[in-house]
């Protein structure tokens, strides 16, 4: 019958998730066989309902729950009890749970806080987990540990009794019944960590109706369901399961210390009493120690710890930076994928959605507030102002969201030793930092191929000329099948007149032509964008360009950020203006091979017959061009939204490009200051070799014009 009602379950929250747009993950260990203990934290009242109905759903574990004993009341309480929750003010309980642990004929969810904790206060004290609730101020509960270390005991003491008159007097005595004992299995204990982003308040459609219809509001209802229905429609709900730990372990542990027998009555319940906190303060480690840390936790953590009231948002946001990068260095954290990646969009993007949406809570519910600059003043008191525990996810939604982190120590003290940094020395980390990641993927990608890491001399080598004293950077990427070694003559004539350049390395490039194979246009992106930022945490005057392909990522981050200018060299627009040759003998050819490719998976390769052979590649996948044309397909739609001023050198005679490409650039940008240069050159290749020297002229001269406009 159980299993009947939570597939019914299964299938009504399945409808629910899709109506609602309901996002649920998962993570962590693979489970263990039945029976297990669940050990979780509680934050809402659906808990109650979708976790059983996960681990039916994707994990085939039949589980039943302990529940407030106050929703076991009409079609509610009733269903409740056919999905085989129990109140937890049932007299059986006890007798329930234990039956289960020995047969194993379901698993269990026990949240050892006792209840909802809405504001998520959490503290380590004397050796255990407390938490401070208007309920009840204390240790966690280690009701659950008990009984799943009798369980166990029981367990091991019927393997050993063998006079029938005997286990039946103790299968009595305890209310037991041995036809449910199976030897052959032990429990194990997971932790499990239940974690919600984004925490909003805020009414909803869904809430409004519900108000009208029963008239809610004002009531302890009325804000719960404000707080779990914008959960449930706007947050994602994520489980993370910890590694199982055997119940077993800890009666073992305790006999390797202390002589005496599981026959012994005295001696268990000594047992008992002695590790049942053990058992419970590590699994809650576990349980809090697994929820999954997110951009708001950072934040706010930053918020906090920052040195003064006056809130700078290019300040945070480095510190931010500074202490997201922090945390992927601290050994087990299970990190929202977000903050997993280079967070540098956060700097670079001033529409970064987490970040405007974290400050407009915090404005919202006034810790912060405008001052006349411009920034940010910080009501700190608020965060340690007492309100009403029925209300604090309502009222205080940041105050929730620090207590969930600031009970971990390390966490807490590396954030205070990053706000102890200036602004401008988490710039310059912050830089250092984006170099070295470029760095790092270059040296794996090489190290992949050639068995030995590369010098900064080689042809792929990330190429970074800087001087604190110059406050105007050029970030220019080269082209495709080349490496940046292709603007490096470049790069030394500009540094030598006062400007900081960036040559970044698009991944697949500088290695050998088969690592161009698995790289996605979107890699591409990401390399610019890193660059970009970095130039753009020391530089006053930030300017992008590049060469061919890197001329299209320019023009894509142009249309993306605010930059200081743009320059295009070289750069195609669209396929057919590439010369055939160039790419494949004819473009319905590409097409077709492309599809194939697909279908096939077969890898087809094209020759490059190129001008400069010690950059750039003698072959290249098919694959990649298509990759090259996702680039094009972007620039070309978002053209219109370039706004900065726009140099456009192009060849007249590019046996590569057809110079009408520049022409469909110039037209379509929507630069007010726009430049279009034809060059008399019959190569494709022009920032190397003979003539180059117009060429950076030209870059040089539309740099120092566009500065002094803006002058």
């Amino acid at each position: 019958m159980l299993k009947v009602v939570l597939w019914i379950s299964s299938v009504i929250i399945f409808i629910i998730r899709k109506l609602s747009g309901a996002n649920i993950t998962i993570s962590g260990e693979k489970l263990p066989d039945a029976p297990v203990l669940f050990m979780a934290n509680h934050f809402t009242r659906f808990e109650t309902f979708v976790v059983p109905y996960l681990l039916f759903s994707k994990y085939n574990h039949v589980a039943r729950s302990l529940a407030d004993d106050t929703v076991f009341v009409g079609w509610l309480g009733e269903y409740m009890r056919l999905a085989g929750s129990i109140s937890h003010k049932n007299k059986a309980r006890d007798c329930i749970i234990t039956d289960d642990f020995l047969s194993g004929n379901a698993d269990w969810i026990i949240y050892p806080e006792g209840h909802m904790v809405k504001n998520k206060q959490i503290t380590f004290d004397n050796g255990e987990f407390c938490i401070h609730t208007a309920m009840r101020e204390g240790p966690v509960h280690t009701g659950a540990a008990v009984l799943a270390l009798k369980a166990e005991i029981m367990r091991e003491r019927m393997k050993v009794i063998k006079d029938e008159q005997i286990i039946k007097r103790f299968c009595t005595m305890h209310k037991l019944d041995k036809t449910k004992l199976n030897e052959d299995i032990s429990l194990h204990a997971v932790p499990l960590s239940i974690t919600y982003y984004p925490i909003r308040p805020g009414k909803n459609k869904l809430l409004l109706l519900i108000d009208k219809w029963f008239n809610l509001r004002g009531t302890r209802l009325f804000e719960e369901l404000e707080i779990e229905i914008n959960l449930l429609m706007g947050s994602n709900m994520h489980l993370h399961f910890g590694k199982a730990i055997s119940v077993k372990k800890y009666i073992e542990d305790y006999l390797k210390k202390h002589e005496g027998s599981l026959t012994d009555d005295l001696f268990t319940d000594t047992l008992i009493d002695t590790q049942r906190k053990t058992f419970i303060n590590d699994t809650m480690e576990k349980v809090y120690g697994n929820m999954q840390i997110n951009f708001d936790h950072i934040f706010i953590i930053s918020l906090v710890t920052m040195p003064t009231l006056k809130v700078c948002p290019s300040y945070l946001k480095t510190l931010i930076y500074k202490n997201a990068r922090a945390l992927r260095k601290f050994k087990d954290l299970n990190l929202h994928p977000e903050l997993e990646h280079e967070l540098f969009k956060l700097i670079l993007d001033t529409n970064y959605e987490p970040f405007l949406s974290a400050i407009k809570l915090a404005e919202i519910q006034n810790i912060l507030y405008k001052d006349s600059d411009g920034d940010y003043l910080f009501d700190k008191s608020l965060l340690k102002q007492n309100y009403d525990f029925n209300k604090i996810r309502v009222k205080n939604t940041l105050q929730v969201i620090l207590n969930e982190i600031k009970w971990q120590n390390e966490i807490v003290s590396k954030a205070e030793q990053n706000a102890l940094f200036s602004e401008q020395e988490l710039r310059i980390d912050n830089f250092e930092h984006l170099q070295h990641r470029d760095w790092h993927y270059f040296e794996k990608e090489y190290f992949s191929f050639y068995g030995k890491s590369p010098t900064k001399k080689s042809v792929g080598a990330p190429r970074v000329l800087f001087d604190a004293k110059n406050s105007v950077g050029l970030v220019f990427s080269h082209g495709y099948m080349a490496a940046p070694k292709e603007a490096q003559a470049l790069a030394t004539y500009l540094f030598e007149k006062g400007i900081n350049v960036y040559l970044p390395r698009l991944r697949g490039h500088g290695t050998k032509p088969e690592a161009l194979e698995t790289i996605s246009a979107h890699d591409w992106e990401v390399d610019f964008e890193r660059a970009f930022t970095a130039m753009r945490q020391v530089c006053d005057k930030v300017f992008i360009g590049g060469f061919s392909t890197g001329g299209l990522l320019a023009l894509l981050h142009a249309a993306q950020y605010k930059v200081d200018g743009v320059i295009a060299v070289n750069s195609a627009l669209k396929l057919n203006n590439l010369k055939v040759s160039y790419v494949v003998p004819t473009l319905n050819a590409f097409n077709e091979m492309i599809s194939y490719l697909q279908a096939k998976g077969i890898n087809e390769w094209i020759e490059n017959k190129s001008e400069n052979p010690t950059v750039n590649y003698p072959k290249h996948p098919l694959a990649s061009v298509a990759e090259m044309e996702k680039v094009m397909k972007k620039v070309d739609k978002t053209l219109n939204k370039v706004t900065a001023p726009i140099l456009i050198l192009q060849g007249d005679k590019d046996p590569v490009v057809n110079p009408k490409s520049a022409q469909l650039i110039y037209d379509n940008v929507s630069s007010s200051v726009k430049k279009l240069v034809l060059l008399p050159r019959e190569n494709h290749g022009i920032l190397m070799g003979k003539d180059a020297q117009e060429v950076y002229q030209s870059i040089y001269r539309f740099i120092e014009d566009t500065l002094k406009m803006k002058v």
